[in-house]
Formats: C-alpha cells, sequence, structure tokens
C-alpha cells in the first residue's frame, strides 16, 4: 500500500442524539407490526412443520402494508421465496432491496419466550428481531409509506425480496437468480443483510462503525475419493495401507500442512485504512505501515478464527464414508470424504488445490469439485457504495463508514450473475452482548433503533 494510499481523510463524528429517528407514536406502531412478524415461527424444515406460520407471517404482510399489496407484483419461488415489484416511473434501472424471512429456531437459554415478544428496557426480544425481520420489516414499511406519499420511485423498479430457507442455504434465491437471468433483468445495486452497526471490531477504534460488506467468502466442494481396493487376501496386504488410513493420512496432512498463504485482500486492506485516523496509539502507527507491519499483524489475526478467515482460503473435511455393502464389518473397499474450501479469490484457491491434489496423489486419492458456490467482489468506489455511505453519514452520523469481508453467508451471493454491486448491510445497531445473540440467546434490536431503519431505508430508496 502506497503512502497515498494510506492517507484517509478523518470525518469530524457528530453526536448520537444527531440520528434521524421517528415519533413515540410511530415507534409503537411499529414496534406493533414487528412483533407480528416476530411471533410467526418461521423455522424452515423440509418436513414443512411449520408451514402454518409461514402462511400467517404472509397474511400478516398483507394486512399490515396494505398498499405494497395493492400496487406491486409479487413473485413467488420455491415453497416460499417471495419478491415485491414496484414499477417506477421511466425506469431505467433495477433496485433490490433484500432480507430473509426464516430464522432459527429459539435456545433454552432464553429468559423469555423467543416467540411471544417482549419489550424489556427499551429493548424488544425474539427469534428474528435481528436476523433479519427487522431490516424486512423496515424496508416492508419504509415502501408503504413512500406509496402513502405517492412516491413514483422516479428511474427506477424496486425489487424486495425474502427467501424463507436462508438459514439452511436453501433454494429459493437460487430459484429467483434463475427467473432474473432468464427475463434479462440486471440490478444495478441489491443490498442485502451482513454487515451492521458495531462496535469494539476494529482495534483501538472507539466510535461505532457501520461495517458494508463487499465480498463474502465463497463455497465450493470437493469430493476426495481414494482408488478401489484391489481383491485378494486381506492378510497379505501392507499394515496401515487401507483406503481408511490413506485417506486418514491425506486429511491430516492437508489440515496440517501451511496450503493456504495468508495475505491481505483489498477489501480487508480498505477496512483498516478508513479506521486508521480514528485508532489510538500505537495501532494507528502498526494498520497505517500495513506493508511494513503485515507479518507481526497477520500473526495476530490468526490466533483469532474470525480474523484469520479474512486472510485465506479455510478447509474442513465434512464426512467421511466407506463401507463393504456386502459386510459392514469387512474392510472398505474405498472411501470418500467431503472437502470443503471457503475461499476469498478463486484463482487463489485454484492455486493452492494443485497443492492438495499433489498431496492426493500420493495417497492414491482423486479430487473432484462437486460444486461451486462463487460470488465476485463489488467495488467500494461505485456509485451504489458512495450513495450508502452518503445516507448513513446523514442518518447515523456518529459512525465510521467501512467495506469489508464477510466470512459469514448471505442470500445476495446467489446474484451475483445478475447485479452490478452487491451491498450487505442493515443498519441495526448492536452491542457486543446483541452481536453474541445472533442464533443464540435473547436476540434483541433497540426500539429506537427500529425507526431508524425505517428512516435508512426511506432514504436509500429516494438516493439510489
Amino acid at each position: 500500500m502506497s503512502k497515498q494510499q494510506n492517507t484517509q481523510e478523518k470525518r469530524v463524528l457528530g453526536p448520537e442524539s444527531a440520528r434521524k429517528n421517528v415519533s413515540p407514536e410511530k415507534r409503537k406502531e411499529y414496534t406493533d407490526t414487528l412483533s407480528q412478524m416476530i411471533q410467526c415461527k418461521t423455522v424452515w424444515h423440509p418436513d414443512g412443520r411449520f408451514q402454518s406460520a409461514f402462511d400467517t407471517f404472509y397474511q400478516v404482510l398483507v394486512e399490515r402494508f396494505p398498499l405494497l399489496t395493492q400496487q406491486a407484483e409479487r413473485l413467488t419461488f420455491g415453497s416460499g421465496c417471495f419478491v415485491y415489484v414496484l414499477r417506477g416511473k421511466d425506469a431505467k434501472k433495477s433496485v433490490m432491496l433484500m432480507s430473509h424471512h426464516d430464522v432459527v429456531d429459539g435456545t433454552d437459554g432464553w429468559h423469555t419466550d423467543p416467540f411471544q415478544p417482549t419489550i424489556q428496557d427499551g429493548y424488544l426480544y425474539g427469534r428474528g428481531s435481528i436476523d433479519t425481520k427487522t431490516p424486512l420489516f423496515a424496508e416492508l414499511q419504509a415502501v408503504e409509506e413512500l406509496l402513502e406519499e405517492k412516491y413514483e420511485f422516479p428511474g427506477m423498479d424496486l425489487y424486495i425480496g425474502s427467501s424463507n430457507n436462508e438459514e439452511v442455504s436453501g433454494d429459493g434465491m437460487v430459484l429467483a437468480a434463475q427467473y432474473f437471468k432468464a427475463h434479462n433483468i440486471r440490478f444495478e445495486a441489491i443490498l442485502d443483510e451482513g454487515g451492521a452497526i458495531l462496535s469494539g471490531q476494529i482495534p483501538g477504534v472507539k466510535a461505532k462503525s457501520a461495517m458494508i460488506a463487499v465480498h463474502e467468502k465463497s463455497r465450493h466442494m470437493f469430493r476426495c475419493t481414494t482408488a478401489q481396493e484391489q481383491k485378494g487376501h486381506g492378510g497379505f496386504g501392507k499394515p496401515g495401507d487401507t483406503p481408511v488410513m490413506r485417506m486418514s493420512k491425506f486429511i491430516a496432512e492437508v489440515s496440517e500442512s501451511h496450503i493456504f498463504r495468508e495475505k491481505f485482500y483489498p477489501e480487508v486492506e480498505e477496512t483498516f485504512r478508513v479506521h486508521v485516523p480514528y485508532m489510538s496509539f500505537p495501532m494507528n502507527k502498526l494498520f497505517g505501515n500495513l506493508k511494513l507491519f503485515s507479518p507481526v499483524i497477520k500473526k495476530v489475526m490468526a490466533n483469532s478464527p474470525p480474523a484469520a478467515a479474512m486472510l485465506a482460503t479455510s478447509v474442513s473435511f465434512q464426512s467421511i464414508s466407506g463401507m463393504d455393502e456386502e459386510d459392514p464389518r469387512a474392510k472398505a473397499k474405498s472411501v470418500e470424504a467431503r472437502m470443503f474450501l471457503r475461499c476469498i479469490r478463486e484463482e487463489d484457491m485454484f492455486t493452492e488445490l494443485k497443492k492438495i491434489r499433489k498431496i492426493a496423489k500420493k495417497y492414491g486419492i482423486t479430487v473432484e469439485e462437486e460444486s461451486r458456490d462463487y460470488c465476485r467482489p463489488t467495488s467500494w468506489t461505485k456509485r451504489p457504495f458512495h450513495v450508502l455511505e452518503e445516507v448513513l453519514h446523514e442518518d447515523f452520523p456518529d459512525v465510521i463508514t467501512a467495506p469489508f469481508l464477510l466470512t459469514a453467508g448471505t442470500d445476495a451471493r446467489r446474484l451475483t450473475d445478475v447485479a452490478d454491486s452487491i451491498l450487505r448491510f442493515a443498519p441495526i445497531d448492536l452491542s457486543p452482548e446483541q452481536f453474541a445473540s445472533v442464533h443464540g440467546d435473547d436476540e434483541r434490536i433497540s426500539v429506537r433503533n427500529i425507526g431508524e431503519c425505517v428512516c435508512f431505508y426511506k432514504d436509500f430508496i429516494r438516493r439510489i
């Protein structure tokens, strides 16, 4: 990184009290609607055991968003993924807002019923209040209010997409993407969940940061198979040279070898670059000279699994199987294992894969790709990112805005072939405790933040 690239202007942050918000009456209205959405136990299951909850959820949307229901076309994909389409005046581009409506089930550690929303100390407790029924509610409410104001969505067609099986990597948005591709629909910008307003994420920074994911690690599954065991008396074979032993040695060597080269990818560098002016000493000196101190920083990051995931392809072996179908007690004639790679850039992964195949050859193992789920990174120098940044500066003047690499996964990755820019961010303001409650106990959202979310989406729609 050059000295010029290191330079980042420090924006003067305003007070949190300067954020946009709504009246107490509006907050009550918003909380009532969101509570109705949370009450629906929209946990996706292959046997459809919670389908009645999904049906109730869709009826809530009809009742609480009547103008949207009347004026938008509603597309449905698979078992419940839906996309609302609003045709704008003189539309020349398409934009989509996204948030899935399925949730994970409740856990035993809740102090309230996760599907009976409860307000305590200014927070609304309920499963999905963060992930991601609040963002979905705010998107729908923003559009409902704009329709009430007779807003014509000039120059664009607006889409609002929500899948019913994102939490299980389901097919909802896969099918939607196929539809968009078949109908030559391309999005100038897609805004999905994935980033949020967080604190304590960057070393030496006290201010909150709006972390906007411009890329997410991709998913590749490989089938690793040993050569078929030769027939013959089991006592004549070389000790330890069974398919099971060969596969075990292969897995151990891949797992223990330093195959995946660590480096700072552009979006990770940009995360740190933006935050340098807000860092305290000595962090500002370390991260302000990232090239010089990268060996030290990489070593520190490697000790934290979430931080290490931002530096390299990750590997895990998901399953291993093999037996003689005629005699389960006999030695397996062949063994299969599933290897899961999550890469940041495919070109790096394929280079590293050559090293894995070289190890595999030593043990008589073939490695074949079974599935590919790669998304391309989005540039933070293009207009959609700048629009999002401008809205955040206006609505949340107390926060830093920065791009980052998401190591988790979102539905948005399914749309990489039909979108110019994919941004992953919802304006939910999370303390470390709230962040830990996602998929955990006592998931909750600030009642005030619900109103802030509606204001944000209205402003984003007007400006994009």
